[in-house]
């Protein structure tokens, strides 16, 4: 569900890049529509490829470390999904990340900020889920302005949207753990397009049980997450709690709005650590002043609690609501307008 810019046809690595058009039943936009790549040779699936003598494979959307995504037909119903395929073993050690990934999909379908799970099964090596189609992930919907970055007002909406998707995950008794730009989409019809959905439950973990009783923490753990967006108590392999997730949506904030983190291309665990304990200490007076009060008041917010905390999403979200000055959540986004509100942003902190 994730893929870089959407041009005519471009050629990787891995074979010809084509925009290939979808069903009317989605949008076809030049920058919402992933590309789907139909030279797939060295895939694990092929084209014409079926999981469950249902799902027709028609091209590749993305991959990564664990696995790949791609865009298939409903042979039912000719509807466009997206199929995430996992090897069923990895070092002869049995895969359980889809294993879970499906397991929270199921107990969250419903949500609004969850992607609609059309099944999930094991196919010869590969386990794989078959969800809703969407968009380019947010981390290359900001690249694809020329500044590398978003405006306040889209900044501030794609927020408040995934501060309920946490909210409700919470509520469920998960922590996603994983949260990142590259982890945020959008719809693709024209009902959802300026939706944001969460992906990717592959490093949840319970926090807190049916009864609404919390599991003990343990004393150490092992890393989970992506290090560019951890909260320091990840740094620190301490057990997460709610506001982990906070922080690293803080970080995903300041990421859209400044273009990228002070720490970019820093890979030291311990440097990286630090130079997020130095914004903190500064009391993000910088922050504040480079993009507005709102940033050193959410960064303030969510640094603040502890792992046990239960936090104040209504709060942040007004936060976020004063950031995107009263703009409402269905209305354009920057990539419907050429970023054009991102140069005008710049314009307004120079004059004032």
């Amino acid at each position: 569900m994730t893929a870089s810019k959407n041009d005519n046809s471009s050629t990787t690595a891995g074979g010809t890049t084509e925009s290939i058009v979808l069903p009317p039943t989605l949008i076809n936009h030049p920058r919402l529509t992933p590309l789907i790549q139909t030279d797939i040779s060295n895939s694990r699936l092929q084209i014409g490829d079926q999981l469950r003598e249902r799902w027709l494979i028609k091209g590749l959307i993305g991959n990564g470390g664990y696995g790949e995504i791609y865009y298939a037909i409903d042979t039912t119903n000719d509807e466009p999904v997206a199929a995430k395929v996992e090897p069923v073993k990895r070092r002869g050690k049995v895969v359980r990340r889809m294993i879970l990934e499906q397991k929270v999909l199921l107990r969250m379908q419903g949500q609004a900020h969850v992607p609609m799970m059309w099944g999930s099964g094991v196919e010869r090596t590969i386990n794989y889920i078959v969800m809703q189609m969407l968009s380019t992930n947010l981390n290359e919907l900001r690249k694809q302005c020329p500044l590398k970055r978003l405006s306040r007002s889209t900044s501030g909406r794609i927020m408040q949207q995934a501060l309920a998707g946490l909210r409700d995950m919470h509520g469920f008794g998960y922590l996603h753990r994983d949260i990142k730009p590259a982890n945020m989409c959008f719809g693709l019809t024209e009902k959802s397009m300026r939706r944001l959905f969460i992906v990717d439950y592959g490093l949840v973990r319970r926090f807190r049980r049916d009864d609404g009783q919390r599991i003990p923490q343990r004393s150490r753990v092992g890393f989970r997450g992506t290090m560019r967006y951890v909260s320091m108590r990840v740094h620190d392999r301490k057990e997460q709690g709610p506001s982990d997730d906070l922080i690293a949506l803080f970080f995903c904030l300041l990421e859209v709005l400044k273009g990228e983190l002070p720490w970019k291309y820093i890979n030291s665990d311990s440097k990286m650590k630090a130079m997020k304990m130095e914004m903190v200490g500064d009391d993000f007076a910088k922050l504040s002043h480079d993009f507005g009060k709102e940033l050193g008041d959410f960064g303030r917010s969510v640094m603040k609690m502890s792992a046990d905390d239960e936090p104040n999403y209504k709060e942040l979200q007004l936060i976020m609501k004063r950031m995107c000055g009263g703009r409402r959540l269905n209305e354009p986004y920057d990539w419907e307008n050429d970023y054009v509100e991102v140069f005008t942003d710049i314009l307004s902190n120079m004059e004032s």
